[in-house]
């Protein structure tokens, strides 16, 4: 199994991105995202760590399931001071 990506924090307005994934594992999230759309978006990073091979339109729609199911179920992120 891989070792988990890493996540770092960045303004991606540049890129037109909420999120982004590297081949080396590192993850870039845009902090100004948050609730839902966070879920989302770090599920589909992850997937591409995780499924390298999976077309973007099968990890959109793979990320909005688990995330639709997860908030449907309570699951939320808390926003904290770091």
């Amino acid at each position: 199994m891989k070792k988990p990506p890493k996540i770092v924090e960045r303004k991606l307005g540049r890129e037109r991105a909420d999120g982004l994934y590297h081949s080396d594992g590192l993850i870039e999230i845009d902090p100004r995202i948050k609730g839902k759309k966070r879920l989302d978006t770090l599920i589909h990073e992850h997937l591409h760590h995780y499924l390298p091979d999976m077309p973007e339109d099968d990890v959109t729609k793979l990320a909005t399931s688990i995330a639709n199911a997860l908030w449907a179920n309570l699951v939320r992120i808390i926003d904290s001071e770091k």
